[in-house]
Parts: C-alpha cells; sequence; structure tokens
C-alpha cells in the first residue's frame, strides 16, 4: 500500500510514461489518430471527469443519509454535470464558425470523411446507407449523398482553390458511381425501365436524371473538362422535353404520384447550368417555370412555393407546407432566381425559424409537433427538424445570415456531437444517416460567388 501522502506524487507517475509516447506518435507518424494537443491533454480531461464523479458519489452518499430523495438528488446532479461537459464541448467546437476561414480545418477535415465514405464502389456507397429504409430510400438516400457532395467540392473548388485538382478527380469518380446499374437500380424499380436507357421515352425518371445531370454541369465549371458533354446534353434535352409535353411544366417522381417540387427544381437547376455554358439553351423553359411558380404555385396562406401539387399543376387544398421542402426549395432557388429565393428565404425564416437554447426550422408553421418522425423531415424533435435546419444553412450562407448559420451550426454539434480521428471528422449520427453529413458540407459552403 502507498502512503495517503505520496498518493499524489504518484499519480502522475504513468501519465509522465504516456506523455513522451503521444508527443513522438503524434509528431512522428502522419494522420495520427489524435491531434498533438488532443493527445496531451485527454487523460487530464478523464482524470477531472473521474475525480468530479469521485466526489460526486461522495457527496451523493450525505445527501442519501439527510434527504429522502437522495437518489434523484444523485441522479439530477450527474445529468447537469455531463450537460455542462457537453455546453463546454460544444463552445469548444463552435468557436471555430467565425468564418469560412477559421472553419477551414474543419470543413476539409468533413470532406476527408466523407470521400473516404463514398468515393468507393457503388455498392459499398449502397451499403452505407440504412437497410431499415428499404431498397428505394436506400437509392435515394445513396444519390442524395453523392450529389450533395459533389455540390460542396465545387463550393470548397471556389473558397479554396487549392483543393480543386483533387476535386475534380473526387467529382468525376461520384459521376461514375451514380452512372452505376446499383445506384439507379432504385428509379429502375419504379418506373419499370431503366432511366438512361430509355431517354427516348416518356417516362420521367426526373429525379436521378436531374441529379446527375447537375453533377456533370459542376464537374464542367471547375475542370472545364467536356468529357460528358454528349451525355449531358442527351440529359437536358430529354430532361427539357418531357417537362415541355407535361401537363403542367412538372413531371413526378415516381409513376402515380405527386409532384414532389424539390424533386423538379434539381432539374430546372441543371437546365439553367446547362445554359449559361450553351449559349442560354433551355433558358426559355427555365423563366417559363419560374413565371409558372410565382403565379401559380405559391400557397396562400405562407405565401411559399408548395411543398406538393398535383400533376395538372394544382395546389392541393390540405397539403402542407413543410419545413424541410421549403428549405430545400430555397435552396435550389439561389441557383437559378436570386430575387425569387431572397423573398421566399425572409417567408420562411419568419414564419419557420425558431430561436431557442437550440435554434432551428420547424417542420410545420400552423401546428405543433413536439415529437415526430418523417422519411424527409427526420426525427422531428421540439418542433424542429433536422433536414429543414440543414437545408436552411444553405440560403442563409447564401445571403449572409451569419447569426442564423451560426446558430444552425451550434444546433448541427448539439444535435449530433463531432467525431474527430485523425484528418477525418464527422457528426456522430453520420453514422446513422450519412447522407445528412453530406447535406450539411454543401449547405454550409454555399456562398454565393
Amino acid at each position: 500500500m502507498i502512503d495517503e501522502s505520496k498518493r499524489a506524487r504518484w499519480i502522475f507517475a504513468p501519465y509522465l510514461l504516456y506523455l513522451p509516447i503521444a508527443i513522438i506518435l503524434s509528431l512522428s507518424i502522419n494522420n495520427w489518430v489524435t491531434s498533438l494537443w488532443l493527445g496531451v491533454f485527454l487523460p487530464i480531461y478523464g482524470l477531472i471527469c473521474f475525480l468530479c464523479v469521485k466526489q460526486l458519489r461522495k457527496y451523493s452518499k450525505r445527501l442519501r443519509k439527510r434527504i429522502r430523495y437522495g437518489k434523484v438528488i444523485t441522479y439530477t446532479i450527474v445529468i447537469v454535470f455531463f450537460l455542462a461537459l457537453k455546453t463546454l464541448s460544444v463552445l469548444w467546437v463552435c468557436q471555430e464558425h467565425k468564418s469560412l476561414d477559421s472553419e477551414k480545418i474543419d470543413i476539409i477535415e468533413r470532406k476527408n470523411y466523407l470521400v473516404d465514405k463514398l468515393v468507393t464502389s457503388p455498392r459499398n456507397v449502397l451499403n452505407e446507407m440504412p437497410s431499415a429504409i428499404g431498397v428505394q430510400f436506400q437509392g435515394e438516400w445513396a444519390l442524395y449523398s453523392c450529389s450533395m457532395l459533389s455540390a460542396a467540392l465545387v463550393n470548397l473548388s471556389n473558397l479554396y482553390p487549392e483543393t480543386k485538382e483533387e476535386n475534380i478527380s473526387y467529382i468525376d469518380s461520384l459521376i461514375n458511381i451514380v452512372l452505376s446499374p446499383e445506384i439507379r437500380y432504385y428509379d429502375t424499380m419504379r418506373w419499370g425501365e431503366d432511366p438512361l436507357e430509355s431517354l427516348d421515352e416518356d417516362n420521367s425518371h426526373i429525379s436521378y436524371l436531374s441529379h446527375l445531370a447537375w453533377m456533370i454541369c459542376g464537374y464542367r465549371e471547375i475542370s472545364g473538362n467536356h468529357k460528358y458533354d454528349e451525355l449531358l446534353t442527351d440529359l437536358c434535352e430529354t430532361m427539357n422535353r418531357r417537362i415541355l409535353s407535361s401537363k403542367s411544366m412538372n413531371l413526378p417522381t415516381y409513376p402515380g404520384e405527386s409532384i414532389y417540387v424539390p424533386d423538379m427544381l434539381v432539374a430546372i437547376v441543371a437546365l439553367n447550368q446547362y445554359a449559361d455554358t450553351h449559349r442560354g439553351k433551355y433558358r426559355s423553359t427555365v423563366k417559363k417555370w419560374v413565371a409558372k411558380a410565382q403565379k401559380d404555385w405559391l400557397d396562400k396562406e405562407t405565401g411559399l412555393l408548395a411543398s406538393f401539387i398535383d400533376e395538372n399543376g394544382f395546389l392541393y387544398d390540405d397539403a402542407p407546407i413543410k419545413g424541410s421542402y421549403s428549405a430545400l426549395n430555397c435552396y435550389y432557388l439561389t441557383l437559378i432566381d436570386e430575387a425569387f429565393s431572397k423573398t421566399q428565404y425572409q417567408q420562411l425564416k419568419a414564419l419557420f425559424w425558431k430561436d431557442g437554447i437550440i435554434s432551428g426550422l420547424k417542420e410545420y408553421w400552423d401546428k405543433t409537433c413536439y415529437v415526430g418522425l418523417d422519411i424527409d423531415a427526420g426525427p422531428i424533435v421540439f418542433e424542429l427538424g433536422p433536414s429543414g435546419t440543414a437545408f436552411f444553412a444553405g440560403s442563409s450562407t447564401y445571403f449572409g445570415d451569419y447569426n442564423v448559420r451560426k446558430e444552425i451550426l451550434a444546433t448541427a454539434e448539439m444535435a449530433g456531437h463531432t467525431i474527430k480521428i485523425g484528418n477525418k471528422r464527422h457528426y456522430l449520427l453520420a453514422n446513422v444517416a450519412l447522407v445528412g453529413e453530406s447535406i450539411m458540407l454543401a449547405m454550409r459552403t454555399h456562398i454565393k460567388h
């Protein structure tokens, strides 16, 4: 047994042995699992937590003797203690959220994580999507993960030009993954025909085709490479023809279902970006669609672009205006019509934004939903939807509303909790929904150029 007076002296002996090993490993091995400072201070942090818990146990024993509800008080103290630790953790991570320059390391390391997860084989990408959501949504989430990462890489190429060359290579790989039969199977399954082998036919396939075209537009924008020009021309010609021959300039994502306006907007974005590099071709279609949207598809109560419309282009009487859909609509509109997008952003913020200890975008403006679950919105908690809140970061970044953007990043940290390993970091929730990590990176880097 060690004398009580000497325990304090000996308690640091293991740490003194650990310290030089941690320093040598951090300095000598590239991409070591932790940074130098984390390696040095993590054991001290653990010791502090251990001592605090030990003191709490002593204090709780005294309370149990004196107070009838000692256990309740003990559990309350422990919960408050860990909430305080979580608050300090959030404040520590969010200190980087002052500007895109101060966020650079965080952003690049999140990109590294996503590239590691998604720039791989099509089968591996699908396996990253939760199997519980079914084949269709696995395919949709895989497509969205790739297209949002592609959009983020385009943004990063403009923000940090030194990353452009590697980003071009990554987008090229993502396009080939999306082109694979495995990824497009979800759309083939629903329509009964392959979307790329039926371009001369009349079925919609609008979601798959538009995301692929948008990715190719981004690749062409930052690379100047004409590798996919023929395919892009075929995709845009097909989408334009089908849109103009439809009853309302809108196409269903799947047969027999309503028009999902955010899915249509991706097609309009792709046609608009194609027009930028092809002497305005299809710009007339874009302008007609936007004009009809402002005239016919704005919700009368909120003034926001509808989330759903029927195949004839009419608004439903009872269809809700969803925060997740509206925030996504607003993001896509920044790539088409800035003035229209800004009015939508201001209206969305006025009706759906909720300030508080945890700030975010409500999923519904006209009803209270403290807890719920939606395949698109995600788990609704205290009225807030994670998808809508993440998408809202795109418009708030674009319009320079940095107070809102900062609050969204703080909420993301509270709910998601950042994990850093080596030169990669991600939210813990990415282990469940990798698509959310891709969306958040694309949204927070959506700077106006």
